[in-house]
């Protein structure tokens, strides 16, 4: 696991405590994040991370996962 995985995963434990995640559980059908979360996510992740976020992100396949995310925020952070 990355620092990225473990940021992400720390993240979702504090917000949704009840919801089992794995880093390839599609944190929306498991009901472990809703829109709102998700603005509170991103948000977060810029923040922390020093990253931007464009619309062709949130339509990325790998959005929907801790894994998937965590390989997005590395590949923002390595450009």
């Amino acid at each position: 696991m990355n620092v990225y995985e473990e940021w992400l995963t720390a993240w979702f434990d504090r917000r949704s405590p009840l919801v089992e995640l794995t880093p390839e559980t599609n944190f929306f059908t498991a009901d472990a994040i809703d829109s709102f979360g998700v603005i509170e996510l991103i948000e977060e992740i810029e923040e922390q991370f020093s990253v931007t976020f464009v619309q062709e992100d949130f339509q990325d396949p790998r959005f929907v996962t801790i894994q998937g995310l965590a390989e997005l925020i590395m590949e923002k952070t390595d450009k």
